[in-house]
């Protein structure tokens, strides 16, 4: 009977969802309500509240999304990312690099709607090829979202680190193999495009990699920072904006005062508040029982916690179009069953599944922004991607299994 309840809320969470309720109150009036129902008193959800709101996992994320944003705002006026774009394009011979490129390379820096941004850098590298709009539409979405598994600027990541309490850069190592699935995946997207009947000469010259280098070194360097010496995620982004302004206020990139300006648009309330929910979301399932409860009821249903565990990481993301949605229910699901040796295995598949149903989701900015841009037909792009996606799952599988029998 509890288990029920707890599938009743989900149930409510998804019927909210589709309202196009602001995602953070999706999942704050959810974490109320699990809590209600498993007898959690009034006083303790607001005593979780700020608790929930003062944790080291919130405020992690809090400083991470603003440095982040911070970043982004610091390339964008300085004109490197723009410097980073015209590297690629006269560097590539050949427009379906750049098509690919470009996307992906916009995708280092997580910002919503990011796809809205590289989309008419596609449409630009695409002139003199044949393409449809669903094949340029397709192509933009999948690899603007490559890097979704092992970058450490994704906040999904850096939520799953938190509640998993593993080191980032043992995270990042075990996901990176899908991102290298993703890159060849996506290529399925090219089938039918053919080279250009042209050959463009390529730029070698210096100028053009010093623009691209100049470009990434910002983003390479927080990886570096993480992967090598294990620094804390803020910690790197904050010494790299801090360096980073820097030399472009020496440069006269960017005027001194225009930092003011800059700290107040990096400050996203909305985004803030969903990683609150998400984090509110998470304890109350685990103050309550809830967690447990489920799992004790697909033992009587002959269900298996692992087929739940990835069924829920993937209808959260499907019906948020955020994969921190299918991450703050499935992570916790994973720590309480999973031994240390299948902690690994578990959690590749369980993010795998909040990805893919990030990218099946209708809800997702991204999609919507690339379909809108190329004037695609809704109904041919999702066919574009459906494979992939099915291939992704696919390779979760085997993947999982490896690294549980290693």
């Amino acid at each position: 009977m509890e288990a029920l309840k707890d599938l009743a809320v989900l149930a409510f969470l998804a019927y909210i969802a589709k309202k196009n309720l602001q995602i953070g109150h999706v999942l704050f009036l959810s974490a109320l309500l699990f809590g209600l129902l498993h007898d959690v008193s009034p006083l303790n959800l607001g005593i979780n509240i700020y608790t929930s709101l003062t944790s080291t996992s919130t405020l992690t994320l809090f400083g991470a999304l603003f440095l982040i944003s911070l970043l982004e705002n610091i390339m964008r006026h300085s004109g490197s990312l723009n410097r980073l774009v015209s590297g690629l394009k006269n560097l590539s011979g050949d427009p379906r690099f750049a098509m690919a490129a470009l996307p992906a390379i916009i995708g280092m820096l997580p910002s919503p709607g990011g796809a809205r941004f590289s989309a008419p850098l596609v449409e630009e590298a695409s002139q003199g090829i044949e393409a449809d709009r669903e094949q340029k539409a397709a192509v933009n979405y999948w690899y603007r979202h490559i890097w979704e598994f092992s970058l450490p600027l994704y906040p999904a990541n850096i939520l799953a680190v938190e509640i998993l309490q593993i080191p980032f850069s043992k995270f990042l190592l075990l996901m990176f193999p899908y991102t290298i699935a993703a890159l060849l995946i996506g290529l399925l997207n090219f089938r039918k495009i053919s080279p250009p009947a042209y050959e463009k000469k390529r730029d070698f010259t210096r100028e053009a990699w010093k623009q691209i280098l100049e470009g990434l070194f910002p983003i390479l360097t927080i990886m570096f920072l993480v992967m090598a010496f294990d620094i804390h995620i803020l910690l790197a982004l904050l010494a790299v904006d801090i360096v980073l302004y820097i030399i472009n206020v020496f440069l006269r990139r960017v005027p001194a005062p225009l930092l003011w300006p800059m700290l107040k648009s990096s400050f996203l309330p909305k985004l803030l508040y969903m990683v609150f929910g998400a984090i509110y979301l998470r304890d109350i399932l685990v103050i309550s029982g809830s967690i447990q409860q489920i799992l004790n009821y697909t033992q009587t249903i002959n269900i298996s916690p692992i087929l739940l565990i990835v069924i829920l990481a993937f209808l959260m993301s499907a019906l948020t179009g955020m994969t921190i949605s299918g991450v703050t229910v499935a992570m916790p699901m994973v720590l309480t069953i999973a031994t240390p040796g299948q902690l690994p295995g578990l959690t590749s598949l369980a993010f795998a599944a909040a990805y893919v149903g990030l990218m099946i989701s209708p809800l997702h900015l991204c999609f919507i922004m690339s379909i809108e841009h190329f004037s695609a037909n809704f109904a041919k792009t999702y066919r574009k991607v459906f494979l992939p996606l099915a291939l992704i799952l696919a390779f979760a599988c085997f993947y999982s299994y490896l690294v549980y029998i290693i």
